[in-house]
């Protein structure tokens, strides 16, 4: 019967095609979702294999590494991200070598050209970033127990894949077969507790990540089942023996991601006793402090060859290097406190995050040395470091635009002493009782090492570094002699070592282009103030750009500024080091007494005392004073004590140094001691490289080396005596700079300080003659 309404009204009935229609609309979309369900499918199961693949490519790299834990290397798979909740880090790698952050990817198509990785045609650069960004949680973690950031390396490994090795910025890609190779070579930079260290750093700051949440939220479904009857008495917590299965040595079966150990639980004997059963007291191991710990530390750096402990970073300065900037910074502190080896480290930080640097000081020797050195530190790095004397980086800058050939420094020479002829020794400046050659270095230093222009500029001048007074006549003199300099040297067309620095600061700053991302100067004090201009001109005030390291105590040239001369502000960004761990005490405590009348100006136009106080880390040391009435009896001795030191204490000869004034010296000490059989090698052609020998040089080249031991043979005899026809004002600038000079040879040694004491000079014996 029909359907109808309350009223009795008949219902409209849809048609049976009205109803297909529907039905057909109905199928259409279910067939939609379907569709949209399997294409769902097909995603969730294409990344489930990805998934399973990259777990099956972490576990291989893992049975890798863990077959090294004989060699002292600690595998830490499947950790937290320090500052996460949730993300991971595939392993983490600790050992000799060093620490490794290790991202495993499981890529069919990879390849790196361009100087980028690519996942087939898709760029992975935010696949090196997040690894960069997990070693830089790491480093902080690890700071706390004094490992520099340097030595944390990213690695993105290629799961089944060899024979690839690339350095993308701060991250090496390689192979997983290539990956032990890798590793091992960096032998043994890390010392047994530190690496215990790290570990137990690395178990609060990166814990193992928890089982995946799917199975932590699983309902717990307890079990129940009918207990044996006893066999005996009740056998007590303590008499039961856990172990897991199997044993962490089985490369074969090493935990991947998120496993649990499998606990196995066996009853003991039975207790015959009654007794109750006292459980065992574990024995408290007495564990190192920190401070025993880093004096372990400090005595294992110093048994090894002195370029090893020329890189040794103390641990209380292992955030340092990587310390960010927002523009120019400084480091400063007395001899002894570490600042090179921060500086060098400092680079590496940087050229390993991809920074093109610049490493600079004023001693063309020092160059080679820092490189071999930093090739030894970081491999890897090396090439993006640039070590070169200012004088040098200027006259590649010239030479780019063709004006090398004018620098003629001895046409320069030539210049001056005509000009000192016609305006200077008929003057007023001969009766102040200096030299000549005092007013060449005015001129240098502190009138073109500013980059002076008029007389007014000079005549209000502080002359930071200068003792003897000059009054308004005697300033207009110099002046006077400056300008007939300037204009002999203009009509030849030459340019002397100022020039050079003053017109490549202009090439710089009208280039425009961007040379290095940093510049770390290394004895800045030691630089005019035209030199740090231009070194400030590669980077500007960019952050991280300018690093200057120096100690103005130690300053063993001429003249002087402030940084604010130069226009290179740190406030803010200054960093003072007051501790010494470079030297032992009684060699610091003699050095200190050789400066301790002298005030200094620490590039700040402060004037600081000479007996600043200073923390020292290594006690002891031993100081001889040799007296002796004969240079051959000198020599003797000073060849006696070398030999007993090498074969009675075991020392090597390459830690060892003979220190002199001047270039004569060395060449006549480096024939008595050939003469003897020991071997010897100049500072001006060592290089950073482990040959066998003696090193001999003059203070000057000494300057930021180490060394075990030192013998500075005349030390009585320097600063020299007065001489004739100099003022007292003269002598006594000319002698506080000569002790800061000594200052510095006697605080090359580290361990032990031979001093030669020869009967006074005559008058009219040139200490220069030995």
């Amino acid at each position: 019967m029909p359907a109808t309404t309350e009223n009795g009204d008949y219902l409209t009935q849809p048609s049976a095609l009205a109803k297909a229609a529907q039905l057909a609309l109905d199928i259409d979309g279910i067939e939609r979702q379907i569709l949209q369900l399997k294409d769902l499918l097909r995603q969730l199961r294409r990344h489930h294999e990805n998934w399973v693949a990259g777990g099956r490519g972490e576990q291989n790299v893992t049975r890798v590494l863990v077959g090294m834990d004989d060699a002292g290397w600690h595998v830490l798979p499947d950790r937290r991200w320090p500052g996460s909740r949730r993300a991971n880090i595939d392993v983490i790698l600790v050992g000799p070598g060093g620490v490794f952050v290790i991202d495993v990817k499981n890529w069919r198509e990879a390849s790196v050209h361009d100087g980028r990785l690519w996942r087939g045609d898709a760029d992975a650069e935010d696949d090196l970033g997040k690894l960069v960004r997990q070693t830089v949680a790491v480093e902080e973690v690890l700071a706390e127990a004094g490992l520099p950031p340097t030595e944390v390396v990213p690695l993105l490994v290629l799961a089944g894949r060899r024979g690839i090795r690339a350095s993308l910025d701060r991250v090496i890609v390689i192979g997983e077969d290539d990956l032990v190779r890798e590793v091992v070579p960096r032998g043994a930079r890390l010392a047994p507790e530190i690496v215990e260290r790290l570990l137990s750093c690395l178990e609060q700051g990166c814990p193992p990540m928890p089982r995946t949440e799917a199975l932590a939220r699983q309902p717990v479904r307890p079990r129940t089942a009918t207990p044996p009857p006893p066999a005996g008495p009740a056998v007590p917590p303590a008499a039961v023996e856990a172990r897991r299965i199997p044993s962490r040595r089985d490369p074969a079966s090493s935990p991947a991601p998120g496993w649990t150990p499998t606990i196995e639980v066996e009853p003991a004997q039975p207790v015959q006793s009654a007794q109750p059963v006292q459980p065992v007291q574990p024995v408290q191991e007495t564990l190192m402090t920190r401070e025993e710990l880093w004096r372990e530390l400090l005595d294992a750096a110093a048994r090894e060859p002195i370029e090893s402990w020329m890189t040794w970073l103390h641990p209380t300065q292992a955030r340092l290097p990587g310390r960010r900037f927002s523009g120019p910074a400084r480091i400063r502190g007395a001899a002894g406190t570490g600042k090179t080896v921060v500086a060098l480290h400092r680079a590496k930080y940087l050229a390993a995050r991809g920074d093109r640097v610049l490493f600079t000081s004023l001693v063309r020797t020092l160059g080679p040395v820092y490189r071999q050195l930093m090739t030894t530190m970081a491999p890897d790095q090396v090439d993006r470091v640039e070590f070169a004397t200012v004088h040098a980086v200027a006259t590649r800058c010239l030479r780019e635009h063709g004006l090398e050939r004018r620098h003629q420094q001895d046409a320069a020479e030539t210049c001056f002493w005509r000009a000192w002829a016609q305006a200077g020794k008929g003057s007023v400046l001969p009766g102040l009782g200096l030299s000549p050659q005092y007013w060449k270095e005015e001129i240098g230093t502190v009138i073109k090492g500013r980059g002076l222009t008029t007389f007014e500029q000079y005549a209000k001048l502080a002359r930071i570094g200068r003792r003897t007074p000059l009054p308004a006549g005697h300033r207009r003199a110099v002046w006077d002699l400056y300008e007939l300099y300037e204009r002999l040297r203009t009509e030849r067309g030459i340019l002397d070592r100022d020039d050079v620095l003053l017109l490549a600061a202009e090439l710089v700053r009208a280039d425009g282009r961007a040379r290095y991302d940093a510049v770390i100067v290394d004895e800045v004090q030691d630089l005019t103030c035209a030199g740090l201009r231009l070194l400030h001109a590669f980077v500007g005030d960019r952050p991280d750009g300018l690093l200057v390291v120096g100690d103005g105590q130690q300053s063993i040239y001429p003249g002087g500024f402030t940084l604010a001369e130069a226009g290179v502000s740190v406030v803010g960004r200054s960093t003072v080091l007051t501790r010494n761990y470079r030297n032992r005490e009684r060699i610091v405590r003699y050095a200190q007494a050789v400066v301790a009348d002298d005030s200094f100006d620490d590039l700040d136009g402060v004037q600081e005392t000479g007996s600043r106080a200073v923390d020292v880390d290594q006690p002891g040391g031993d100081v001889y004073e040799f007296a002796v009435a004969s240079a051959t009896a000198q020599e003797k001795a000073l060849c006696d004590h070398l030999v007993a030191l090498h074969t009675a204490r075991r020392v090597r000869y390459r830690d060892m140094a003979v220190l002199v004034p001047t270039n004569a010296a060395v060449a006549y000490w480096s024939r008595v001691l050939a003469r003897r059989g020991i071997p010897v090698v100049s500072l001006r052609d060592y290089d950073g490289s482990g040959d066998e020998a003696v090193k001999i040089g003059t203070f000057h080249r000494a300057k930021s080396l180490d060394f075990g031991h030192v013998c500075v043979p005349d030390r009585n005899r320097f600063p020299e005596p007065r001489r004739p026809a100099e003022s007292a004002e003269a002598f006594s600038e000319r002698a506080q700079l000569e002790r800061r000079q000594l200052y510095v040879a006697i605080t090359r040694a580290r361990d032990s300080l031979w001093a030669g004491m020869r009967e006074e000079l005559g008058a009219d014996r040139p200490c220069a003659s030995t």
